[in-house]
């Protein structure tokens, strides 16, 4: 259930972060490995609460010289992975400009480095 402001209107869109973010985040998703390069991040929004999925790549494939190539990036060396992450959700909610989704809410969990 998506919170709401005290008078029960949904909460208004705000770019914001909170040092509590990142660690509510880290705390209540859980991570779903898909394939060897690509999770699925899933919980509430530390803000608004609202349900969220959120995939995380870890090799992608880069376009070579005039587009003639391809060739795939790998990651270096295993290390814990530092995430930026924000609210995607597309519940109500007042002053969010057109075209965005979420509630604005924004933070940063580390994803520790598979073992070898």
């Amino acid at each position: 259930m998506a919170a709401s402001t005290p008078t029960g209107e949904p909460l208004p869109y705000l770019e914001i972060t909170d040092e509590d973010y990142g660690r509510r985040a880290a705390s209540e998703f859980t991570v779903d490995e898909v394939r060897s390069d690509t999770l699925i991040l899933r919980g509430p929004c530390p803000r608004c609460r609202a349900s969220l999925e959120i995939p995380v790549v870890t090799t992608i494939v880069h376009r070579g010289f005039f587009g003639r190539r391809l060739r795939r990036v790998e990651p270096p060396q295993p290390a814990d992975q530092v995430e930026p992450m924000m609210c995607m959700c597309e519940d109500d909610h007042p002053n969010r400009p057109d075209h965005r989704y979420g509630c604005g809410a924004y933070w940063t969990v580390i994803i520790p480095a598979r073992p070898s």
